[in-house]
């Protein structure tokens, strides 16, 4: 039934969820501004002329990435909101519903970027206003087409069917990730101009200008983010998913996707494509799939004992990557004089730091913090069992106010605290995760563990008229 889909259930929080968003949206395009916050006054039926006279803009292609960035701010809020007014059971209102949270939605971009003319030098572009609505409808089909799907998995009661899925929309959001900010060369100069930059890319790897050790760890987080890729490659259905594949397709298939994401990125202007990819997004991918056929020969209950076992002893290479990746192992430090007399005020207005840079890397910048500590739940949860979301957030924020207090001390980084509410977030999501993962695994394993195998009874005789055997499960 539609109810058993919990996040029906859960609607009152959708629509908070919707809220809360178009407030931020309200928020970061208005009060944060180059110079912070800039409101002139005028007339309200003055603004309102020169919002209906608001004009289209010739955009090159170095527009087009922000373009690009401004519909895909406008995809969560379709589908949320698309959400929070979706039926429970009336088919025939589900059209009706999605039209009225599409005009919902146009409501809220008309009315931010009216209000944007107060805020100069903010400008308001028929572009954007096209862009941010095609990115609104996508989130509204977007819901239309998850709810047919989590829809009939529920009605399954399939955890590992569920699991396939996420794994399905894991890979393809790192997918649209690493193409980030998907401003695609679409003219002969642009091709040309992307062409001419391959040599470039045969030995490029991420973080240019960073220390060695920075380099190797981004290295090594871009070939781990690939894992889950190498999970969904190892399931094959045979009336249900089960763990089948073996490592040589999975290599061979993880080969040919790298390749294809190394082709693809090659054409994206803003992107920085790294041929050295293909192998370690490779690796990541068969490290994934190598882990979970480990998994799967696992009893459960003992393994969650001896990672139980284990977690406070990843607590002090967590950290060390932590402060590796915000290049805090160091003996190079700043004054508290040198550091009043250097601070950038503006660095401390909330989502500041995402304006003066593009969308896409602001996005990155997002998942990297969240990434960075969502290990936080996982540990807390391996060590104490369920109910510790709470205790987890707090930790996280603790942890990235001390992170980011401290980069302000090291010359040349400043502090970015957006990350404190997104460690609370990401260490919360990893803590409420793990329950129903473990329970998958478990499920998985039961379905996807080796068969049973047929041992003699060496305890007792054995003859050819009377072969006893012993069935054991390993």
């Amino acid at each position: 039934m539609d109810d058993d889909i919990p996040i029906l259930q859960n609607r009152r929080r959708l629509a908070g969820f919707a809220v809360l968003y178009a407030a931020v949206m309200l928020y970061s395009s208005t009060i944060v501004g180059p110079a912070g916050v800039n409101f002139v006054y005028q007339p309200p039926s003055a603004a309102l002329r020169a919002f209906l006279a608001t004009p289209f803009v010739e955009h090159g292609s170095d527009q087009r990435a922000d373009w690009i960035g401004n519909l895909m701010m406008l995809v969560p809020f379709g589908f949320i909101v698309t959400g929070a007014l979706w039926p429970r059971r009336l088919l025939l209102m589900r059209l009706p519903a999605a039209i009225m949270a599409m005009a919902l939605c146009i409501g809220v971009i008309l009315a931010v970027k009216y209000l944007q003319l107060f805020f100069p030098p903010r400008t308001v572009t028929l572009n954007y206003m096209a862009a941010q609505t095609i990115g609104a409808l996508i989130g509204c089909c977007g819901w239309a087409v998850w709810y047919r799907v989590a829809k009939r998995v529920t009605a399954r009661r399939d955890l590992v069917e569920a699991f396939v899925l996420i794994l399905w929309l894991y890979t393809v959001a790192l997918i649209l990730f690493a193409l980030m900010p998907l401003d695609f060369a679409l003219d002969s100069d642009d091709l040309t101009a992307q062409l001419l930059r391959l040599p470039s890319t045969v030995w490029a790897i991420p973080g240019t200008g960073r220390p060695l050790q920075v380099r190797a760890l981004l290295v090594f987080m871009a070939g781990a983010a690939f894992c889950p890729v190498g999970m969904l490659l190892t399931f094959s259905r045979q009336g249900v998913y089960r763990v089948h594949r073996k490592l040589p397709a999975v290599t061979v298939a993880g080969l040919f996707l790298t390749a294809g994401l190394y082709g693809l990125s090659l054409l994206v202007i803003s992107a920085f494509p790294a041929a050295p990819s293909i192998l370690y997004r490779s690796l990541g991918i068969v490290a994934g799939a190598a882990a979970l056929q480990w998994l799967v020969q696992r009893d459960p209950a003992v393994l969650r004992q001896s990672l139980r076992r284990l977690a406070p002893y990843l607590v002090v290479p967590y950290l060390l990557g932590v402060m590796l990746v915000n290049q805090l192992i160091s003996i190079h430090w700043r004054s508290w004089h040198d550091l009043v007399h250097d601070l950038y005020p503006l660095g401390l207005l909330p989502l500041f730091d995402y304006y003066i840079v593009t969308k896409g890397e602001a996005a990155k910048n997002i998942v990297g913090h969240i990434v960075l500590y969502l290990p936080i739940g996982i540990l807390l949860w391996l060590r104490y069992g369920e109910g510790i979301a709470r205790r987890a957030a707090v930790v996280a924020a603790v942890l990235a106010f001390c992170v980011e207090s401290a980069r302000y001390f090291r010359p040349g980084l400043e502090g970015d605290f957006n990350s404190v509410v997104l460690a609370a977030i990401a260490a919360t999501l990893g803590a409420n995760l793990m329950p129903p993962v473990w329970r998958m695994f478990a499920e998985l394993a039961r379905r996807s563990g080796p068969g049973q195998v047929r041992r003699w009874d060496k305890a007792k005789r054995v003859t050819d008229a009377d072969p006893r055997v012993e069935i054991e499960n390993y």
